[in-house]
């Protein structure tokens, strides 16, 4: 493709938008996933950016992808401009509308089915909002979909990326149990000696619960036998029903596991507490006081849940709202 011709065909916002999913994921792939495109789109797009303003964005050298000095630069102004488009949609929106024609918000796929309901009505009932628009992911698909604005809000956690520019509210704290096969019987309060049985079923890195996880072990000076690896709470409950393998969970990870009737055990963790926190996250001075109640529902969704479905444990989960 010619440079004049690749010019002249580029949807610059577009084109920003995938720029700016490619530098938080620092992976083709994964910035794909996210925003629902081909890998050959994206980097179709890259391309035609790089040649657009005549300069090399990514060092492809580099695994993950690393930015340039030039690309650095543009995803700080990339960050403003989109961020100033997104202001005129929504007033011009405001204008036509006297209530926010569709509120969009991203979800920890751990509790989505728990919140999806009740977030439901709310929207529905108290904020009179027409039409929720709702998506389930990890953390990492949160930064993405906020930077890029593909949604309006997240209920995430323990955000991995800079959150100067949004507003954070606190959901809950809840800390990490030890989570055994139901029919397992031997000791619990000794972690060598668990493993001797069973082998660790663990978040994958590119998790932030995986990465949280994995340098508190560290911290610990804990080295474990580990037998799989996933990015999902389905899949690692999953493993430790096999009767093989113990995994290092919260209360919100397991909700979905316990209200199929997984045989489990949960019991204290034999190393020193952590904790993660949920909260939820979006631009701030856009959404008024949504935030705050949708942060207040997901709190008391989420109580239910855990007095529901985990008595044993639900007095531990320190609820913010």
């Amino acid at each position: 493709m010619k440079k004049k011709q690749a010019e002249a065909d580029i949807n610059v916002l577009r084109a920003l938008e995938v720029f700016m999913a490619v530098s938080d994921a620092r992976h083709i792939s994964a910035a794909a996933a996210a925003l629902g495109l081909t890998q050959p789109a994206v980097s179709q797009q890259i391309k035609k950016l790089e040649w657009a303003l005549h300069t090399q964005l990514f060092d492809r050298t580099r695994r993950p992808l690393e930015l340039t000095h030039s690309g650095q630069i543009l995803k700080r102004r990339a960050f403003r401009i989109l961020n100033e488009v997104e202001d005129l949609r929504a007033d011009l929106r405001y204008l036509e509308s006297s209530s926010i024609p569709v509120l969009r918000v991203g979800l920890l796929a751990s509790i989505a089915t728990s919140l999806t309901t009740g977030l439901l009505d709310m929207v529905r009932d108290e904020l009179k909002i027409p039409e929720l628009s709702l998506s389930a992911g990890l953390g990492t698909d949160h930064q993405i979909a906020l930077n890029t604005r593909a949604v309006d809000v997240v209920v995430t956690s323990d955000p991995q990326f800079d959150v100067s520019e949004y507003q954070c509210i606190p959901v809950l704290e809840e800390p990490f149990f030890l989570v055994l096969p139901g029919s397992y019987s031997g000791p619990s309060d000794d972690i060598h000696k668990i493993c001797k049985d069973l082998s660790l079923v663990r978040f994958s890195a590119d998790a932030p619960v995986g990465r949280r996880t994995d340098q508190h072990l560290q911290r610990c000076r804990v080295d474990l036998p580990r037998s799989m690896e996933a990015d999902r709470a389905s899949m690692i409950v999953a493993g430790v029903v096999t009767g093989q393998c113990f995994a290092i969970l919260t209360p919100s990870l397991l909700i979905d596991a316990v209200a199929e009737g997984m045989d489990l055990r949960i019991e204290p963790l034999p190393l020193p507490g952590f904790s993660r926190s949920i909260l939820t996250i979006s631009r701030a001075g856009e959404l008024g006081d949504i935030p705050q109640q949708l942060a207040v529902e997901s709190s008391r969704l989420l109580r239910e849940q855990f007095v529901t479905r985990l008595s044993g444990v639900a007095d531990q989960v320190l609820h913010h709202c």
